[in-house]
C-alpha cells in the first residue's frame, strides 16, 4: 500500500493544500492520504486556534476525497510537531506499507533544518510539488512533480479576515462558512 502522508498546522486550511493533496495521489498512484495536523511547528511561532476547530475545517475541505484521512497522532501529542517522530509512529501503524510525505518547495528548501533530517529520509519517500515554470532543482532522493499550485498561504488568509479582505475565493465554501460563523481569526 502507497500512502501519502500530508502535514501541517491548516490555520485554516485552504485550496491550495486540498490541491497538493489531489495532485499528489493522482501522479504517484497513492492508495490514501493521510492528513495530520500539527499541534505547533516547529518553523512557525504563531499558535494555531483550537485543535478541534483546525480539524473541523479539514474535515469540510476533504469531505469528498474518499480517499483522505484524518489522523490527530501530533494533536494527541501535543507541543512541537517533529516529522521525525511523527513517522517513526505512522510506520509502527502501518507496516509494509510504503510512505510518501508530501511537501512544496518551500519545505525543499528548509529541509536541512529539520529535525533528524538524514534519518528521516531513510523512513519515508519524499515527494515535492514544483509551481509549474519553477526552475528551482529538486536533488534525489526526493521524488518530484510539476503542479499548479495556488498561490496561496494560511497567513495571507488570517491577515485578509483581520483587514475585513475578500477570502472566500481561498477556500472550501463548507470551510468559509465555518470560520464565518464561529468569527475565526477575527481580531478580539
Amino acid at each position: 500500500m502507497k500512502i501519502g502522508i500530508f502535514g501541517g498546522t491548516f490555520n485554516p486550511i485552504h485550496l491550495g493544500h486540498v490541491n497538493a493533496i489531489g495532485e499528489a495521489k493522482m501522479h504517484f498512484d497513492l492508495d490514501k492520504v493521510i492528513v495530520i495536523p500539527a499541534a505547533q511547528s516547529p518553523h512557525k511561532t504563531d499558535k494555531p486556534i483550537k485543535d478541534s476547530d483546525r480539524v473541523e475545517m479539514i474535515k469540510r475541505a476533504t469531505k469528498y476525497l474518499d480517499f483522505v484521512e484524518i489522523d490527530s497522532l501530533e494533536l494527541e501529542r501535543s507541543g512541537v510537531s517533529y516529522t521525525y517522530d511523527t513517522m517513526l509512529e505512522l510506520m509502527k501503524r502501518h507496516v509494509g506499507a510504503e510512505l510518501y510525505f508530501i511537501m512544496g518547495e518551500d519545505q525543499y528548501n528548509s529541509f536541512d533544518k529539520w529535525h533528524n533530517y538524514e534519518e528521516l529520509l531513510e523512513l519515508a519517500n519524499f515527494i515535492v510539488l514544483r509551481r509549474s515554470g519553477s526552475n528551482i532543482r529538486i536533488d534525489k532522493p526526493f521524488l518530484e512533480k510539476e503542479t499548479r499550485v495556488f498561490e496561496v498561504s494560511s497567513s495571507e488568509i488570517r491577515k485578509r479576515i483581520k483587514l475585513e479582505q475578500q477570502y472566500s475565493h481561498l477556500l472550501n465554501e463548507q470551510v468559509y462558512t465555518y470560520i464565518k460563523e464561529h468569527n475565526l481569526y477575527e481580531e478580539k
